[in-house]
């Protein structure tokens, strides 16, 4: 016979090859089909359980095999909240049924109408809505300033169709419904005559009749439509018109307005000489009242005499009513206190004025942005209530939301068109939203999860949630291994920023490509799955994504290490790199679906060299499993495992009567754990293992075991020197 380390090395040196002759045989080949062919029609842990071809291979696959008939105490396993230290698995000593439990989700997936991530998204795109309106005011504004003023006659501002949009937007104006020739009979309307056009318009109470008499009051032109003086609008007129456009197009006060507000606030302040220059402009007097933080209930009269204080006079208005606030604001200006600017001085000084604008500039846009943060929040609270799309679409403040952050008028989409493209299957080219070719409803399909009926579904993630889970707690775990004290407090707070980094993005990615350029979210992802990322180049991690796991010759299947396969299953992409349903599955996910399978396929291996010799069945247990201890109580209450360790450094079996921390304290004055986790170190142990194993078992002739043993049949002193050379 050959030694057990023969066998072992002749059972490990091509492992893959191993393990597909494995695959290959009859009955474990039927075997694998009908898992993997029935294990996506489970929905429940009964219908598990139930099938005992499905349950028995997922029992060995684990290593659970001897605990098959133990149904009842299988299933308080599987249904174990593993986010909960306190659930069933969590508390049990053995880490094979929190393993087990783990993978499987018969708790199913969350069902989410928005997650965080999405909502984030949508967020952001509001905000990019929002700059991008503020750019387009700006340059309508800068054509319309631009161009008015070269305007000949009522038709000419008519039939220019970018011109008059912009002056119908500033007055509210829908122009879908009239024809020009109305618009030019505005215009040309003699305000002075009661029978003119627009007047009748207004006397008989016409739709939009008030919008007409201030669009026809913002021109100057003669009945015949010529232009009554040497533009079409005064310079009062032109800014009016523009300041309406601004106020009726922007969301929220913008930079642009506040840039606008102060270079009118500055040109006009200058000209003034009284009180009532500034209370009778509404722009002025707005822009004072927010610039020094006065009530918007502040009334012409009240700022008077706040302003026209006499702040040397004990008992002055200002003092008196508003103390030290409103003597502030008096002195801001230069006024006397009968509402005149003092003489030799401006209404404001540079000083005062640069004040004024500083105060202006830090306060004009408190309203927007606290109407801003309401409408955020209030999205946010009424998305964590909602179940369907109807809650939405019938929900007045959320369509508007959704119309802000995807850019389309009020009435361009209908109810039914908006629900068909957000119950759109985004990764069906065929779906609503797909076929309507609009980036806008694609968007917006991609940032909601709603199924064909509109109730709110689980989200397709590039990694379900689940499986994200259990990469960000293992990502944590294989960081810490082995390290204590501060040097473990420190390894653990930097991978849980990692493993937090890493849910936060996972949940946004969409594409193989996107992945891909986020090494940190690879690198947690292959830590997790027992990679090292500095040594995985992104040329390999390219071919491995490009790997189609049906073909047993692509590049995934054809690595040694089939974790490589499992990792790649874990997400949920097609050929294209883009995000599928496909690889969805119901209680096990496709990388889950797959680890079962190679485990089993190890377990069923393992038992086939056992059948030959024990040994070597023992040392391919502690290859796989050594690797994850984390103490030595672990080894211990492992039997496997104990007996490769009491075989190799020559313990009897006495060795288990003793007190477990004695039993601990001898193992760990032994071995160093982290060891393992070196191929050459676990080789070299495993040779002095397997030497021992067959001095115990002395029943077969070798010349190895020949070289190990001396003429007799106890142990020689040349191989007690043999032993001690077997270091690992």
């Amino acid at each position: 016979m050959v030694s057990t380390y023969l066998s072992y090395d002749l059972a490990t040196r091509d492992m893959k090859s191993s393990l597909n002759r494995v695959a290959s045989d009859s009955q474990v080949a039927r075997e694998t089909a009908y898992f993997e062919e029935n294990i996506g029609n489970v929905t429940s842990v009964d219908e598990f359980l139930d099938d005992y071809r499905l349950y028995s291979f997922a029992m060995k696959a684990h290593g659970l095999e001897e605990m098959t008939y133990a149904k009842a105490y299988m299933k308080k396993v599987l249904e174990s909240d593993l986010s909960e230290s306190s659930s069933f698995a969590n508390v049990l000593s053995d880490d094979r049924y929190r393993n087990f439990a783990a993978a499987f989700q018969f708790t199913g997936q969350t069902k989410d109408s928005q997650t965080s991530a999405q909502e984030t998204k949508l967020l952001a795109l509001l905000d990019e809505q929002l700059v991008a309106e503020n750019d387009a005011i700006e340059t309508e504004t800068y054509y319309y300033e631009s161009v008015i003023d070269t305007v000949t006659s009522a038709d000419n501002l008519v039939k220019n169709t970018r011109l008059f949009n912009y002056v119908l937007d500033a007055y509210g104006i829908d122009g879908t419904y009239y024809t020009k020739e109305h618009f030019t009979k505005i215009l040309t309307s003699d305000l002075s005559d009661s029978a003119s056009y627009v007047n009748q318009l207004v006397e008989n109470d016409a739709s939009n009749s008030a919008a007409f008499l201030k669009l026809a009051q913002a021109f100057s032109f003669n009945t015949d439509g010529s232009l009554s003086g040497t533009t079409a609008q005064t310079a009062d007129q032109k800014e009016s018109t523009v300041g309406l456009y601004i106020e009726e197009e922007q969301t929220y006060a913008s930079e642009y307005y506040l840039q606008r507000e102060k270079a009118y606030y500055t040109a006009q302040i200058a000209n003034v000489t009284t009180v009532e220059d500034i209370t009778g402009d509404e722009r002025l007097f707005n822009y004072v009242k927010t610039a020094l933080e006065l009530d918007g209930t502040v009334t012409a009269s009240v700022f008077k005499s706040i302003v026209t204080s006499d702040v040397s006079a004990s008992g002055n208005y200002a003092i008196t009513n508003g103390g030290s606030a409103w003597v502030a604001v008096a002195q801001k200006f230069n006024f006397g206190t009968d509402g005149n600017v003092k003489t030799g001085y401006s209404a404001q000084g540079s000083a005062q004025l640069a004040s004024t604008n500083t105060g202006f500039a830090e306060f004009y846009d408190d309203e927007s942005e606290e109407l801003k943060a309401s409408s955020t929040s209030y999205f946010t609270e009424k998305m964590a209530e909602i179940t369907s799309v109807d809650d939405i679409l019938d929900n007045s403040s959320l369509r508007l939301m959704l119309q802000r952050a995807f850019g389309f008028e009020a009435d361009e989409f209908s109810n039914s068109e908006l629900r068909k493209a957000l119950t759109s299957d985004i990764t069906d080219p065929n779906s609503y939203a797909n076929k309507s070719r609009d980036s806008r409803l694609i968007e917006m399909a991609t940032l909601f999860n709603f199924d064909s009926e509109g109730d709110a579904k689980a989200p397709l993630q590039a990694q379900n949630q689940a499986t994200a889970t259990n990469v960000a707690k293992d990502y944590i775990v294989k960081k810490i291994l082995y390290l204590e004290g501060d040097e473990q407090t420190t390894a653990k707070e930097a991978a849980t920023k990692e493993s937090e980094y890493y849910q936060e993005q996972i949940a946004t990615i969409r594409t193989v490509d996107e992945l891909l350029a986020d090494r940190r979210v690879v690198d947690v992802v292959l830590g997790a799955f027992g990679f090292d990322g500095d040594e995985v180049t992104d040329d390999f991690l390219k071919q491995l994504f490009a790997s189609d796991l049906d073909d047993p010759k692509s590049f995934a299947n054809q690595q040694a290490n089939t974790k490589w396969a499992e990792m790649l299953a874990s997400f949920n992409f097609d050929s294209e790199g883009n995000l599928t349903d496909d690889t969805v599955g119901t209680v096990q996910q496709r990388g889950e679906t797959l680890e079962t399978i190679n485990l089993y396929l190890r377990q069923t291996f393992e038992e086939i060299e056992g059948e030959s010799n024990q040994g070597v069945r023992l040392a391919l247990y502690f290859e796989r499993t050594a690797p994850t201890l984390t103490d030595a109580y672990d080894l211990i209450a492992d039997e496997a495992l104990l007996e490769v360790f009491r075989t190799t450094f020559g313990y009897s079996e006495d060795f288990s009567n003793m007190d477990v921390d004695m039993q601990a304290k001898i193992v760990e004055d032994n071995i160093t754990l982290s060891d393992f986790q070196d191929p050459a170190k676990m080789e070299r142990f495993l040779q002095r293992y397997t030497a021992m194993y067959d001095t115990e078992n002395a029943s077969y002739d070798t010349s190895a075991l020949s070289i190990l043993q001396g003429s007799g049949g106890g142990i020689s002193a040349d191989l007690l020197t043999s032993l001690a050379g077997l270091k690992y």
